[in-house]
Parts: structure tokens; sequence; C-alpha cells
């Protein structure tokens, strides 16, 4: 039985501390100038931070103004690494040429697949002040003739009008084969490695320099073919190689796809780069028959690449178009979507208001900024735990906690209630608890200090110094620990007390967290702790 107790009890203690601490670890961004005050054309700098963890990818965007500021330039990311965070600048260099009243606007920053947005800064723009008393003034001057010059030769001769006559000839012609030219541009196609290497291939089919005596000349024109291929679609330097080095590159080479050159095809290859370099060098005639077979050798190694190639460029564009009909269906998502969260939004603030009052968030607020007021409360079934509070502990819904229990846990229970008074706004929490079992509890089954651990664990608390005292009627844990606590910070060193009363058939305790070194906090959570006692 006290076996069974312990894990039961355990077990209960960590699904009702749900909620009380959570680590919130949003990354945030902030906007800065170093002065919100300028005269014309004088630059304010302004920093923009954003505190991330260091896996977050973080995008600062790159401007040429803001609004109506003129970003004279900006500075690289200056990055800060103290783990497990990051802290990472950019500063822009802003400046406006007329005097008033302008407004940065806030700056998106994405941080993974997020996007925070900074404050905007009001920035005033002072003129140039300049003293016109102290500068001489002048009146308008006369009118002066220009002598000896006649008016003709002023305003231009009208006898050299006909210069304008043959300008406009000139410029027609100038116009035309402009035009021509253009029109030649468009129309000339941008032949792919492919087609130019099949238009030579094709034009010394054509040629047969072999039957004019030119049988080298026709093996380096085929060489040279296969060579600017290879260079243009595959990349490879073959046209520094020679025919050995060629073939090793061959055979070597890997396609996009992990796919290589047949080997057969690559020997068939070899015999013809052999007597291309005995028909160039050695001034070898081969055979009729060899010439053709040789042709449709280069030609077989040309095509064999180019099907292979294709085939990575076709799939290549179905991923491309795979990719641009899963944005446009994303983009359509996101307009439903958005579509339904302006619907819920308007719904949710029609009905806010009755929400607000129902949940007396407004109420409680105003109780965390006011001062404690020291009410007196009994909490839980006799024999209730009595407790002189700051303000009354608000009942805590432990249904959605209670469903997640097995039945064969909750039957055993005869009464579970929570209370709580969590004032993040002055940095403490009290929690207390009130629970009797159907059953009585065996003598030597100590529940506080499994209750006490159980909590700690919840709340995730680190590095804890758990003490514990006897006191006449009840069981004192005191110490430290480190935690996250929400709204007020990560890392926190938290202080707490508490008091542990065990019944017959359960028990009632008492908790109170501060942040170490609050002494208000310190003597509250102490004026509350030494009220504690059991009303029976």
């Amino acid at each position: 039985m006290n076996k069974r107790m312990k894990h039961i009890l355990s077990y209960t203690l960590i699904l009702l501390t749900t909620g009380l601490f959570q680590a919130q670890k949003i990354p945030g961004v902030q906007m800065t100038a170093d002065t919100t005050q300028i005269r014309i054309g004088e630059q304010i700098r302004l920093s923009v931070k954003a505190q991330t963890d260091t896996l977050s990818f973080v995008d600062f965007p790159e401007l040429s103004s803001m609004g109506d500021l003129e970003v004279v330039r900006s500075t690289p990311v200056d990055t800060l690494q103290v783990k497990p965070f990051r802290s990472l600048q950019k500063n822009y260099y802003i400046t406006q040429w007329d005097s008033g009243h302008y407004t940065v606007p806030p700056l998106q920053i994405k941080i993974n697949d997020s996007t925070l947005v900074t404050d905007s800064l009001k920035i005033k723009v002072l003129p140039v002040h300049v003293d016109t008393t102290k500068q001489g003034l002048y009146g308008f001057k006369d009118p002066v003739d220009i002598e000896g010059k006649p008016a003709k030769e002023i305003t231009g001769s009208k006898s050299n009008w006909w210069w304008w006559l043959l300008l406009i000839p000139v410029l027609a012609a100038v116009y035309y084969f402009y035009r021509k030219r253009q029109q030649k541009i468009a129309a000339r196609k941008i032949l792919t490695p492919y087609q130019i290497a099949q238009k030579a291939l094709q034009k010394l089919s054509q040629e047969k320099l072999w039957l004019q005596n030119q049988t080298d000349e026709h093996y380096l024109q085929l060489t040279d073919t296969l060579k600017n291929y290879l260079e243009n679609e595959l990349h490879l330097p073959a046209k520094e190689k020679i025919s050995s080095e060629l073939l090793q590159e061959l055979k070597k080479f890997r396609f996009e796809d992990g796919s290589y050159f047949s080997v057969e095809l690559l020997q068939r290859l070899e015999q013809t780069l052999k007597r291309a370099d005995l028909a160039k060098f050695a001034k070898l005639s081969p055979a009729p028959p060899d010439i053709d077979l040789d042709f449709n050798v280069i030609k077989d190694v040309i095509d064999y690449a180019h099907q292979i190639v294709q085939k990575i460029a076709d799939e290549k564009a179905a991923e491309l178009a795979r990719i641009e009909a899963a944005k446009k269906r994303k983009k359509r998502i996101a307009i439903v979507t958005a579509s339904v969260i302006v619907f819920l939004i308007a719904l949710i603030g029609g009905a806010g208001y009755y929400y607000l009052n129902k949940m007396k968030l407004v109420d409680n607020l105003k109780e965390n900024i006011s001062k404690p007021e020291w009410v007196y409360s009994e909490y839980g079934s006799t024999p209730a735990l009595g407790l002189t509070t700051p303000h009354i502990l608000h009942n805590v819904d432990m249904s959605a906690v209670l469903d997640t229990l097995p039945d064969k846990v909750t039957r055993l229970y005869d009464e579970i209630a929570i209370y709580n008074d969590q004032n993040f706004v002055k940095k403490y929490v009290i929690i207390a608890g009130s629970m009797d079992f159907k059953q009585q509890i065996p003598e030597k089954t100590d529940i506080t200090k499994m209750s006490m651990t159980g909590i700690l664990h919840r709340i995730g608390a680190r590095n804890v110094n758990l003490q514990e005292a006897d006191l006449d009627d009840a069981k004192r844990y005191f110490g430290d620990f480190v935690a996250d606590v929400p709204v007020v910070g990560n890392n926190l060193k938290v202080q707490f007390d508490s008091r542990f009363f065990q019944t017959e058939t359960g028990e009632k305790f008492v908790l109170g967290m501060y942040l170490q070194g609050n002494k208000e906090n310190e003597a509250l959570i102490d004026k509350v702790m030494q009220s504690a006692e059991l009303v029976r």
C-alpha cells in the first residue's frame, strides 16, 4: 500500500502543477537610434538588434530607403554569441535633405519561418538657417546692347537652313540601319551546345574533306567538334587534353544523376582517337569505312551525353513546376487561412468584452498592481488550511488535469483543490493545495517530501538546494533553485519556503516563491508562512 500510494501521489502532483511555470524562449528584435534630431544632410545611425538562440537563421533586410528617409549605407551583421543565446546587430545610416518630422517605419526581421517587426521611430530634421541681414543687397542690372554684331549673326543666319535638310536623311539612314541590326539580333537563334555540334557535324559530312586529300583536316574538325561540345555542355577542359587524357576524364566523369559514360562507347572512342592522332600527326589516311565509322562514333558520344543531359534538364523542369505548383497551392491556403483568421479576430473582438469580464482579467491585473490588503481565508475541507495572504487566493480549475488521470487514481480521491496568486508584476507566487483521499494514509507514509520534490520537478527547477525542518505540526521545506519564469525571465534564482501539513487522509500545503534578493517579497512570503495553520 505504501509504494502504491507513493507512485499515485508523485504522478498526481506532477500533473496538478501544470501551467504554473513554462519556459518562454521567444526571439526578439529591437531598433534604436543614436539621435532623433539632426540638421539637413546629417546622418542618423539606426541599430537593429535580434536576440535568438544559436541555431536560428536571421535575415536583415537590405534597404535603400526607410519611408521618406534615405539609407546612405549599412554595415555587415555583427554577432555576439553567449550560448545558448546569440545577439546579432546591423547598423543603418539614414539622412534627409528636407526639414520636417519623419517616421522610420517598422522593419521586418525574418527569423527562421517567422517575421518579427520592430517599433517605429520619430525623427526631426531641422533646417539650416542663413542670416541674410549680413549680406549685401543689389538691384537689377540694366540691359546691355551688343555693339558691332548684326542681329542675324546673333540669332543665326537664315542662309544656313539647308544644313538641316541634309541632316534629316542622315538621321533617317542611321535609324534604318539600327533597326535592321536590332531585327537581325532578335531573329538570330541562340543555339545550344548540342545544336552547335550537330550543325558542325552536318557541315563536315557535306564537305567530305577526306575526298580532297584533307584527311588530317577532317579529323581535326571532327575531334574539335567533340571537344567543343564537352567543354560547353559538360564543362570539361577538353581542348587542353591529349587523347589519352581526354579518355581518362570521360571514364571518371559522372553526370548529375550519378550515371557514367558507357564502357563500350568509350572503347570505340579510344580507337577513333588513335586513328585521328595518326591522321593529324603521322599523315595516315584511314580507309573510307573507318572514316565513316569514326564520324559515327563521335556523333554517338555527343548523342549519348545529350540524352543524359536532356533527361536531367527535364527532371529539373518537372521539379521546378512541382515547386511552383506547391507555392501557388500554399498561397491559396494562406489566403484562406488569413480570411479565417480575420473572421476569428472579428468574432473574438465582438465577444472580447464579455470574456474579459467573465475571466476578471482586468480585476486580476489591478489586484497585482495594488498594495497587499492582507486577508485571512480558509482553504480546503476540514481540517482546512488557514492563511493570511496579500490577496485572496484564486481557485485553479483542475478539471482538465483530472481528466488525464487514470480512473484507478481518481477513484482514490475525495477532494482535490489548488489555489494560487501568481503576481508576475511584483514577482512572487503563492500556491496552496488541499488533497483528501477516501481512505486513511498509513502512519509511516511521508507524503510531504514526495509532494515537494514533485512540485519542484514539474515547474522545471534546476540546481535545487532543498532543506527541511520539523515544526510542531508541520514540515518546512525551503531553499533555492534556478528556473525559467513566464513574463519575468529565464535562468532566474528563485527562493522558496513552504509548510506541509499531513492529515490522516491527505495533506494541506502552502508554497511561496520569489526572486532571490527581493527583501520585500521575502518578508511577504515569511508572513504568509507564519500564518499557516490547520483549522479543525
